[in-house]
């Protein structure tokens, strides 16, 4: 079977670089059978329960790029390690299985036991007593195959395993170049797990200039001013062929996050305090390729599916950053908070020269 859940949590645990989570759900997305219903309707369940992994994870990777305004000389440079944590909003551990109106299904073939309307966990929600039903038939060559199954609708992970946050850290350089402009990039090492079969790697470039600089009537201020603009990219794969209805299925889960900002910044003595204000553009897709076998009520007919799941998630909004840098000779510590959609605290340390 494809548990997709344990798929989630093995990228959210592997790209974290954390080991050995102790995970409180109570059960699994076990998605074969939610590919029962269809490819459509199996693309509009799993857009809905992943969404916020989705969001969380692109606003942590969007997070976390400064501790100041201030660029570094001609070859300073420094490395930082951070650890971003978008925070879940309670909005966000629900969603209304229904829709608006619970007379009007947005599922084909999917239904609650008992009918009627209800709020399902999203991946990270909670645990919930729902069940969902499959029961339609489909004509095959001219005969008829019937897909009748009952399952329980699938917990999300308990996002409070991780204090209620969607955890993203870095590992980043920042080089001086010419001009006040510094160049920036992120990196996280392509992280494998055999066991779960997947692969995930991160990279990111940034581009800080000071524009103080060429406009006369702020060089003289006591402040420092940058614009920056920030990349990053999440790719991770997996192998699925090891399920009882692929023999070749693989997925790729990838996360693209784009932000823009003005920075400012004031030092006092040891302390640095800086602020930022700009825009964060994040999209993500899911895919899930191959041939996909589902069982009728004739095992010797199963229905064949063709590359079943395409789903893209974006979000975009403004965001608005408060924080403070503490530096001891090179040695650097910092704290921030962001408010956008995921609101995120920045926690990192590192050191800079020059």
């Amino acid at each position: 079977m494809i548990n997709l859940r344990h798929i989630f949590l093995g990228l959210l645990v592997g790209a974290c670089m954390l080991c050995n989570q102790n995970v409180n759900a109570q059960g699994d997305l076990d998605f074969d059978q939610v590919l029962k219903a269809g490819a459509e309707d199996a693309n509009t369940f799993l857009g809905e329960y992943i969404s916020p992994f989705a969001k969380g994870f692109g606003y942590g990777m969007a997070s976390g790029w400064y501790n100041t305004a201030k660029t570094h000389k001609s070859l300073g440079f420094d490395l930082t390690v951070t650890a971003n944590l978008a925070k879940v909003p309670q909005k966000d551990l629900l969603f209304n299985f229904i829709g608006s109106d619970a007379t009007v299904s947005k599922y084909n073939n999917l239904r609650l036991v008992g009918g009627g309307s209800a709020n399902l966990p999203t991946i990270f929600g909670g645990e919930t007593s729902e069940q969902l039903q499959t029961s339609y038939t489909e004509n095959v060559n001219g005969t008829d195959y019937t897909v009748d199954q009952t399952f329980d609708a699938p917990p999300g992970i308990d996002v409070e395993d991780f204090g209620g946050y969607v955890p993203v850290p870095m590992v980043q350089l920042g080089l001086g170049l010419v001009k006040n402009t510094d160049l920036k990039i992120r990196y996280i090492p392509t992280q494998k797990s055999e066991e779960d079969g997947y692969e995930v790697g991160l990279i990111g470039f940034g581009i800080m200039h000071d524009f103080k600089q060429w406009i006369p009537g702020l060089k003289q201020l006591p402040i420092d001013m940058s614009v920056f603009v920030g990349y990053t990219k999440l790719t991770t794969d997996f192998d699925l062929s090891g399920s009882d209805i692929t023999d070749d299925g693989t997925a790729s889960y990838n996360v693209n996050a784009l932000t823009y900002q003005v920075l400012v910044s004031k030092k006092l003595s040891v302390l640095t305090f800086y602020a930022g204000l700009g825009y964060n553009s994040v999209s993500s897709n899911l895919e899930m390729l191959g041939t996909y076998e589902i069982e009728t009520d004739d095992p010797l007919f199963p229905l064949i599916l063709e590359d079943p799941v395409h789903q893209n998630f974006d979000s975009s909004g403004a965001r608005a950053t408060l924080g403070m840098r503490l530096k001891l000779a090179i040695l650097t510590i910092h704290g921030d908070y962001t408010i956008q959609a995921y609101n995120t605290i920045s926690l990192g340390v590192g050191l800079s020269i020059r």
